[in-house]
């Protein structure tokens, strides 16, 4: 290879390293990554003079994010190197071994989550800072988006100093549903888990965060004063820090129980609810981590060992088109049915007519797929060699598949919809299966062929025709007997009790998946009452931005709209607030308005707090404002109460009024 190809080579790096680490969509796989990077390693150990005092292999790839102000890490985060065999394993341990000229070493090994890197700064037990990794020297600080995450405590169980070192991810379950809600809403989906959690904690606003259900594992405390790597995880969970489970790590004597420990995790890896891409294989002894020192990029006393990819080799049969329950159109690769990761894989998302035309992905190709961060079937690889002569391009149709409307393509936009959102029979499927579903108004024995069948016949054409089904109706489908038709109108009967949060959720309002459901019923407390909130008091409710409250109001205010939500009320459906009530308090009657971050709660916590003692939330402050809660870095609200001469209130003394 030539120096030209090297530097080629270098360029591909960094495009990667742009696309994975700032903009959170990588277009390689983690495995092609590494060997990529690996191959160029190889190449500057045989040519030194090659290599330029910038290379891409000696740092760490992620830049600093406009927003966030820079913070010098004490001690650098250094990333792992990576290993991918047993012999790749065996050299480590050899090289620890020399250079720790023979004594005796034991390795704590330990899942690889597949997140974010974070540093956590505690000062006699309170949270001071939240940093990223960054390029290992200097990261951003991302503290008002770190307190959003629920189980990172504000305030530990003993008053100590140090540091803490953990990856923030987003569970399986969550990360499914956050893509759902993006495809919908005509967004690019998430790559993975992974990229979904890094672009998440680089949002500037930290009540967007809040609602991206981040979690954390911890598994480092910088200044404990510990001996071993092994009794950290019990440290930090003494502290009320969230560690991983008991059984997930080990102190392992040789290779041999290392892999021991690795066959196990291979085996339950796909049961679990987070998604992990190897081990952390650590030198147990804290002593012999000074001593073994670190390279620019990577400690010599760690490394990964991560797992290779799980995928498999299928054809694409033929590319259909799914409409949504928002018009949006999304390609589908209906695949030859193949086995992978436990399950039998028959579809794959192609996500949207850009993401095939980039691909160049056609029907009849042979592909390989892979579990994304093992979730969701996607296409890695186009097998071009074994394309056949007369494949052409695939093309999104001009016309919507199911009603036969024209597409629209909206400026800026990557979705491309139909507008027919009164009689798209694909829409309405979306839509009433949606309503139904289990995280809505969950109605059992009602799934997608059943609503199918009953908008192909005519009987239902909106949520609300459901309540109005009657056993005559249900006789006319085929297959349906007696004992169907009884569960089905009793669970349909059973939905009308249900929740604000849920029947919120089920009407689909865009961009309001649950966790934003169960916000907007605790702000609101009614669906007539959240009817009638304009945009900036809509914004007053914790983890409710602009984008959000513009799209509650334009739905609700949409007169279709309001004339099915009043005929599912007719009907019997009796959404309720899930709110206790504490009789005769201080605050009862009073306005209140939050401004600034609280250490003790969130934002909607305290608005929970102050209604079930009777108080109002609103999102601005006027003369008839009886309250200013203010917490850390309050708004221009602030200073509106202190000019109207608002009662201010500090968190100590709200605390003690509760």
């Amino acid at each position: 290879m030539t120096k030209d190809e090297y530097l080629v080579l270098l360029q591909e790096i960094q495009k990667h390293n742009k696309l994975y680490f700032q903009k959170s969509q990588p277009e390689i796989t983690d495995y092609e990554y590494d060997l990529l990077v690996k191959k160029v390693e190889k190449l500057e150990e045989k040519h030194p003079e090659w290599v330029p005092k910038d290379t891409p292999t000696k740092k760490v790839g992620e830049m600093p994010t406009k927003g966030f102000t820079q913070v010098k890490h004490e001690h650098p985060m250094l990333s792992l190197s990576n290993t991918y065999s047993k012999e790749e394993v065996a050299d480590f341990i050899k090289r620890v071994d020399k250079n720790l000229e023979g004594r005796k070493v034991n390795y704590c090994v330990e899942l690889k989550m597949d997140g974010v890197a974070i540093s956590l700064h505690y000062v006699e037990g309170n949270l001071l800072r939240g940093v990223t990794r960054g390029n290992g020297k200097r990261g951003d600080d991302i503290t008002a988006n770190v307190k959003t995450i629920r189980n990172i405590p504000h305030e530990l169980k003993e008053k100590v100093t140090l540091e803490v070192r953990g990856e923030v991810f987003i569970p399986k379950h969550d990360f499914i549903e956050m893509n759902r809600e993006r495809e919908e809403a005509g967004d690019v989906t998430w790559a993975n888990p992974r990229n979904a959690a890094a672009g998440s904690l680089k949002l500037l606003d930290h009540m967007e965060v809040a609602k991206r259900k981040l979690d954390i594992v911890v598994y480092n405390a910088i200044g404990s004063g510990l001996s071993f790597q092994s009794e950290i995880h019990a440290y930090l969970k003494k502290l009320g820090l969230a560690v991983g489970n008991d059984k997930h790590f080990q102190v392992c004597r040789n290779v041999d129980e290392i892999f021991a420990f690795t066959d196990h995790i291979e085996t339950v890896r796909d049961g679990l609810p987070f998604e992990i891409d190897g081990i952390v294989i650590k030198v147990d002894e804290l002593r012999y981590h000074d001593m073994l020192g670190a390279t620019a990029k990577s400690p010599r006393w760690a490394a990964a060992y991560k797992f290779a990819p799980q995928q498999a080799e299928t054809v694409i049969e033929k590319i259909h088109v799914q409409v949504g329950r928002t018009g949006v159109l999304t390609p589908v690769a209906d695949l030859k049915p193949v086995s992978l990761a436990g399950s039998t894989i028959a579809r794959a998302t192609l996500h949207n007519e850009e993401e095939v035309a980039r691909k160049d992905i056609r029907e009849g190709d042979s592909v390989v797929i892979e579990k994304g961060g093992d979730v969701i079937p996607k296409v890695v690889e186009i097998l071009t060699a074994k394309r056949l002569s007369k494949s052409k391009p695939w093309i999104m149709p001009d016309q919507c598949p199911v009603c036969g409307s024209e597409v629209v393509r909206k400026e800026g936009e990557v979705a491309v919809r139909c507008p027919n959102k009164a009689t798209c029979g694909g829409q309405n499927l979306r839509r009433i299966s949606f309503f139904a579903s289990k995280n809505a108004m969950d109605i059992d024995h009602l799934g997608p062929e059943i609503v199918k069948k009953l908008i192909e016949i005519g009987f239902v054409s909106t949520p609300s025709d459901l309540y109005r089904l009657t056993e005559e109706e249900l006789k006319q489908i085929e297959g349906f007997k007696e004992k169907s038709i009884k569960n089905l109108l009793s669970s349909i009967e059973k939905s009308k009790k249900t929740t604000l949060a849920r029947f919120i959720f089920a009407i689909g309002i865009p961009y309001v998946g649950e966790g934003t459901a169960g916000f907007l019923a605790d702000g609101a407390g009614s669906i007539s009452k959240l009817s009638e909130m304009m945009e900036e008091e809509l914004c007053g409710i914790d983890g409710v931005g602009e984008k959000v409250a513009s799209s509650i109001v334009e739905f609700l205010g949409n007169e279709d709209h309001q004339v099915e939500i009043a005929a599912l009320l007719e009907l019997g459906v009796t959404p309720t607030a899930q709110m206790k009530k504490i009789e005769g308090h201080v605050f009862a009657g009073k306005a209140f308005v939050l401004t600034g971050s609280l250490d003790g709660f969130t934002r909607t916590e305290a608005g929970i707090l102050i209604k079930e003692r009777g108080g109002k939330m609103s999102g601005s402050v006027s003369k008839k404002t009886d309250f200013v809660l203010v917490g850390v870095d309050p708004g221009s609200k602030y200073n509106k109460a202190k000019d109207l001469g608002v009662a201010i209130l500090d968190e100590a003394s709200f605390q003690k009024m509760l």
